[in-house]
């Protein structure tokens, strides 16, 4: 029997609808963006019931054939579907090989192989690509990235992989290891030279003057050197095609403050202002 191609999927993600759509699936697509997070992923285990109840009466509403879940806070909600029956694939990358393999994932669950490989070349290509820029023997900047502020934590998961590949030493985090708080004490023993904030649900608008008025942060370098700079957070926070573009103007950053680059002209970056 010939694999039929899903007419109708919900997405209860940004990032699955974001890949499905580079994958050619556009009016198929439902994103049910009251279930998509804005702060990093927990557990959906203590989640109310009727946050379940009403995900899993969207799903039948809308006559999916297949519902695309993601990461540790919808982890339950996909067993839920499962057990109703419900075609559900579920994600949660941590490195970027599996970034590149929730990719072919979706294409073989949506028939749509051949494009996610054609997407997995694209997303290796530009990675090598900035690979290339990385000047010869270029020196490799202490990067710190907070992805939440409350209390300050540092952005795990294919983050460390990424930064790395892109030519900077990044925050010391274990393999696979997702966000997590940090202590002043290892800040200061890190002591970054440079500081991105790419801070959950806040799009571009957290301010980076905020990290020159935590008490002792005037210690740390990259305070010290006011290079600390906001970065669109959708570009890092959400692992899909997207993510070249957060590399890019990250490598922007590295290039102008240690690499003598020209001044970072993005819109996808503001710097502390004097």
């Amino acid at each position: 029997m010939a694999f039929q191609r899903p007419k109708h999927i919900v997405s209860f993600s940004h990032t699955t609808t974001e890949i499905l759509s580079y994958l050619g699936f556009s009016e198929e697509v439902t994103t049910l963006k009251e279930y998509c997070e804005e702060a990093p992923p927990v557990s959906d285990r203590n989640k109310p019931e009727y946050w379940f109840t009403m995900a899993e009466g969207r799903v039948k509403s809308l006559k999916a054939d297949l519902a695309l879940t993601f990461s540790l806070s919808q982890q339950d909600l996909q067993k839920r579907l499962k057990e109703k029956g419900y075609n559900v694939l579920h994600l949660d990358p941590r490195s970027l090989r599996e970034v590149e393999d929730s990719f072919l994932q979706i294409g073989k669950a949506t028939g749509a192989l051949e494009e996610a490989k054609r997407l997995v070349q694209d997303f290796t290509g530009g990675l090598s690509a900035l690979q290339s820029k990385i000047p010869l023997n270029a020196y490799r900047p202490k990067l710190y990235v907070e992805q939440w502020n409350k209390p300050p934590s540092a952005a795990g998961g294919w983050y460390s992989e990424l930064m790395t590949q892109i030519g900077a030493h990044y925050f010391p985090m274990l393999s696979h290891e997702s966000s997590r708080p940090v202590r002043f004490e290892e800040m200061l023993k890190f002591d970054p030279e440079l500081m991105v904030f790419a801070v959950y649900g806040t799009g571009m608008t957290f301010d980076p003057a905020e990290a020159l008025k935590r008490i002792g942060w005037e210690k740390i370098m990259a305070v010290r050197k006011r290079r600390v700079f906001t970065v669109e957070e959708t570009l890092l926070n959400r692992p899909g095609p997207r993510l070249m573009d957060g590399a890019k103007t990250i490598q922007w950053i590295l290039g102008e403050s240690f690499w003598g680059w020209p001044l970072v002209q993005s819109a996808f970056a503001r710097r502390v202002v004097d």
